[in-house]
């Protein structure tokens, strides 16, 4: 049953590819942050900041934040943590970004669907109508009621 669920192609699928990678980018980026903070404490070669910011805009935020504050690495290097805030905006704004690219959304229609919206929203109906009769059935249901 749950064979028919999860197959290549259905949802569930993706869904349960997506959570996969996000799991596995989380993890690798936190063991690297764990190397990393091993390597530090050890006066032993680093792993480049390059890499750390990389791992964490391909997914592994979540876990690089996580390994930032859990293992105290890299929170008082300024320049790095904003690019590891940063990072979190990269995928989701390129997916932003393909998405109107390959629309037909201009500048024109996203301000009149704007302004259309808020007119609507602002305008309400100052006269209430009287809610509908219900309709009976059975003999005598075709006439209009007295």
């Amino acid at each position: 049953m749950i064979t028919n669920f999860i197959t290549p192609g259905t949802t569930a699928f993706a869904a349960l590819c997506l959570a996969a990678y996000i799991l596995l980018a989380n993890t690798l980026a936190y063991t690297a942050f764990a190397i990393d903070k091993s390597r530090a404490i050890n006066a032993e070669r680093r792993i480049p900041e390059r890499s750390l910011l990389i791992l964490a805009t391909l997914g592994g935020w979540i876990g690089a934040k996580i390994a930032q504050h859990r293992l105290r690495h890299k929170t008082r290097k300024q320049p790095f943590g904003f690019l590891l805030n940063l990072s979190v905006l990269i995928i989701p704004g390129l997916c932003a970004t393909a998405i109107i690219l390959q629309s037909d959304l201009t500048w024109d229609k996203l301000t009149t669907q704007a302004s259309t919206t808020a007119q609507s929203l602002l305008t309400t109906s100052t006269t209430a109508e009287a809610p509908a009769l219900p309709h009976r059935f059975g003999p005598g249901s075709d006439t209009a009621a007295p």
